[in-house]
């Protein structure tokens, strides 16, 4: 086994309730860009065995707001919950995502760092998201990463 960040350790503990029996329930893991969701994302996969889709993949960021090719993220979502299955699902500005996709988490993680770049190219606009969604209010977990991505 890897060594395993102590706050890694504490989601996985608090996520293992709802992944009993590996229902197919949809996880979201938000944050700010750069912070350590995709670390985590990734570890969390590898420790219970499960999909995670890395939602920034699927993001175009160009000349002003970014768009995600929604069609694409809800086809993989549906395929690997119609197995069931547990899929984790981690991207910026989660809460607006699952808005646009109609879905619902059963778990939402946030990850919160204050090492990020306050002159990153989304910041503005996940200073927007951040008004609007409450994300770290309306998390069931969140995650203090501050001391990992140091």
């Amino acid at each position: 086994m890897p060594d395993v960040l102590p706050i890694y350790a504490a989601v996985a503990a608090r996520l293992t309730p709802q992944l009993d029996n590996l229902p197919g329930i949809l996880v979201g893991i938000d944050g700010r860009n750069g912070i350590g969701k995709t670390t985590l994302g990734r570890y969390l996969a590898w420790n219970f065995n499960i999909s995670l889709i890395e939602g920034d993949n699927f993001m175009k960021v160009g000349c002003g707001t970014p768009e995600y090719y929604l069609d694409e993220i809800n086809r993989i979502i549906q395929f690997r919950l119609d197995k069931p299955r547990p899929v984790i699902l981690e991207s910026v500005a989660i809460f607006r995502l699952l808005e646009h996709l109609g879905r619902t988490p059963a778990f939402v993680i946030y990850c919160h760092s204050d090492n990020y770049d306050p002159d990153d190219v989304l910041c503005a606009w996940l200073d927007q998201y951040d008004q609007a969604y409450n994300p770290k209010q309306r998390a069931n977990f969140v995650a203090d990463i501050t001391h990992a991505a140091s």
